[in-house]
């Protein structure tokens, strides 16, 4: 369980992939596992299930005060502001929902209005870096910029071709803001909305953990010669090496009209794949992205570094961002970047 837990966390594998562990961790938690009542619990508030979150919750603080160990001690204190805070969330919509009492296809959809809760969960990193600097001069723009990105999925389905696959559609937008520019414009910003299958490998024990397969489209929403967007097909592969994860991407771009083509010689800069390497410890996470053309004469590629560690909110990370290379955007995709940033980061 830890194993998949670390992969779903690290690697944005839904938590639909660890629904086929609920069965097993309900077994552990009717015989008296408060640890496997608490990461149901925890599983439910991800799946925005309060009732059943809550539920869970309960059972493990009672299992905890059933048997006084020095672990269950430790899991006790937290559970107790788990709990605090989703009974102070039930009282906030409760009241709503008192007209509602006898009709509960309405109450459903009001309570779900009112808690916000549309399954939708982080995709990508969300971040915002109000100072990064870019080493490498461009014409018409200063090296001092703000970069933000916002990266979401919801799921569609799940299991529904008995392959404990979950079905997903993600959006993501990144943002290079000139903010300390006259009039601060926007430079640029790129749009990816994604479709895409994940499913779990059949043996959990193995080093193999998902495999995702996608579309995905990808333009900057300019027009005229500003205008950049390609679409490609891609396979995903997650692995899992002592603590540290392992994503080869590869992709094909799905061919254009040639009088029509933005930017035909993309690949040439972007290549044909990109490794992603994550590898969590404590509270801090490091992640490598690595692409290249894989050519020997006039070689191109890029690489992202990512550091992000803990603040004083629970839910909020400090976050130092390094790229070096091509392509750091789709206008770029043919310039060169030298960046650091750094910032915060909503989201890991």
């Amino acid at each position: 369980m830890k194993k998949i837990l670390l992969c779903a966390i690290v690697a944005q594998i839904p938590w639909a992939l660890l629904a086929s562990d609920t069965s097993v961790l309900e077994e552990k938690a009717t015989h008296g596992d408060a640890h496997a009542a608490y990461e149901l619990a925890k599983y439910y508030e991800a799946q925005h299930e309060s009732d059943r979150s809550l539920l869970w919750y309960k059972q493990a603080a009672i299992l905890s005060l059933e048997t006084k160990t020095t672990q269950n001690k430790a899991l006790e204190s937290g559970l107790t502001e788990q709990l605090q805070k989703i009974e102070r969330k039930e009282t906030v919509y409760s009241s709503f929902l008192t007209p509602y009492k006898d009709d509960e296809e309405t109450k459903n959809s009001v309570q779900q209005m009112v808690t916000q809760s549309f399954d939708i969960a982080p995709y990508k990193m969300n971040y915002l870096l109000p100072i990064t600097y870019d080493a490498v001069s461009h014409d018409n723009r200063d090296h001092q910029e703000t970069k933000f990105q916002v990266s979401f999925q919801k799921g569609l389905s799940d299991n529904l071709l008995g392959l404990h696959e979950s079905f997903v559609v993600a959006y993501t937008q990144t943002s290079w803001w000139q903010t300390a520019a006259e009039s601060a414009p926007f430079r640029e910003t790129n749009y990816q909305p994604e479709l895409f299958m994940i499913m779990p490998h059949f043996d959990q024990d193995s080093f193999i953990k998902a495999y995702q397969f996608g579309i995905l489209h990808e333009s900057n929403g300019q027009g005229g010669e500003k205008s950049r967007s390609w679409n490609r097909l891609y396979a995903k592969t997650f692995l899992q090496a002592g603590g540290l994860v392992i994503a080869p991407r590869i992709w094909y771009r799905i061919p254009e009209n040639s009088a029509t083509d933005d930017n035909p010689n993309i690949e040439d800069y972007l290549g044909y794949a990109d490794l992603e390497l994550t590898y969590p410890w404590k509270a801090q996470t490091f992640k490598l992205l690595i692409r290249n053309n894989l050519r020997s004469e006039n070689n191109k590629g890029a690489v992202q570094g990512d550091w992000t560690f803990p603040l004083w909110e629970k839910d909020l990370f400090g976050y130092v961002q390094l790229y070096s290379g091509y392509a750091e955007s789709l206008i770029d995709y043919d310039k060169r970047s030298n960046r650091i940033g750094l910032g915060f980061a909503l989201s890991r």
